[in-house]
């Protein structure tokens, strides 16, 4: 992802939200076009979530999913081992926009995860992530059902 923004936030008149959505639409459709089985989540939220005391792996990044992915995702994850990662990020003021990429390459299965996070609320997952070199992407119904928890061994790529 770039960032040559014209000053407001847009590039050629697309905010950078705007742009993070074409670019996992054109990275589905090449996937797609490869063979590749895609789900795309697109989040409605991205919420920081910091650990609890001695909790060891429900924190990070929680994207709230539409219900259009309820039966989609979970049927990605059984098919693939999703644990290979790749990060996009753009960063414009407290704005993370982030498209993250699961992949199961033997298993030619994708899943993208396109959100937004408000750094000025991750304090306490930035510093936890750091601390513990991982942090993790966890996927949920806005009524709370579990989706998909993937593990991230190298939070920098997330959080630089």
């Amino acid at each position: 992802m770039v960032d040559d923004q014209n000053g407001d936030g847009t590039q050629d008149g697309t905010s950078p939200w705007g742009r993070t959505l074409e670019e996992a639409n054109a990275m589905a459709d090449q996937l797609r076009d490869q063979g590749w089985d895609v789900v795309t989540v697109r989040a409605a939220h991205v919420g920081p979530l910091a650990p609890d005391e001695g909790d060891t792996d429900r924190f990070g990044l929680v994207y709230v999913a539409p219900d259009g992915v309820s039966e989609s995702l979970p049927a990605a994850v059984e098919r693939g081992d999703l644990r290979n990662y790749e990060v996009f990020r753009r960063e414009l003021g407290s704005d993370l926009y982030l498209l993250t990429r699961l992949t199961d390459p033997d298993e030619r299965v994708a899943v993208l995860l396109v959100g937004a996070v408000d750094l000025s609320m991750a304090d306490g997952l930035v510093d936890a992530a750091r601390e513990r070199g991982a942090v993790h992407s966890h996927v949920e119904l806005l009524d709370g059902t579990h989706l998909l928890s993937v593990r991230h061994d190298d939070p920098s790529a997330f959080f630089g």
